[in-house]
């Protein structure tokens, strides 16, 4: 008569062996990493947003850096708080140079996308222009 324990070993065995066996085929997983030949792709769709602004509302010429959407703070305090308004307002716009009284422009620094704002004395904004 079998044991219980030898029986189980032998159940196991039957039952793990050809497990054991399929574990050492090579699999897609396995195959070269870059393939010899270029490999079909397929094609992906997104749509993208509208744009807030428009050339036609912000302006041709403040299209870039859309200075036209900073405008209506020309005259205001620059504390925090119109900071804060003013970035949102002309959002996504990243390339914002705040200029203080007495700073000049370096020669060369001339760029259509990013804004400018001119600061007075009294730490109001004087002027808003792409540049």
């Amino acid at each position: 008569m079998v044991s219980k324990n030898a029986l189980a070993a032998f159940i196991s065995l039957a039952f793990l062996s050809p497990l054991a066996l399929a574990c050492g085929n090579t699999s897609d997983a396995d195959a070269e990493p870059n393939p010899a030949e270029p490999v079909e792709v397929g094609e992906i769709a997104r749509t993208l947003p509208e744009p807030e602004a428009t050339p036609a509302i912000v302006g041709e010429a403040d299209s870039a850096c859309r200075g036209q959407l900073a405008k209506p703070f020309v005259g205001q305090e620059l504390d925090l708080a119109t900071r804060t308004e003013l970035l949102d307002a002309v959002a996504p716009q990243v390339m914002v140079r705040f200029l203080e009284p007495g700073s000049e422009e370096e020669d060369g620094s001339m760029n259509t996308e990013r804004l400018n704002i001119a600061v007075n004395d009294a730490n109001e904004i004087t002027e808003v222009y792409c540049g």
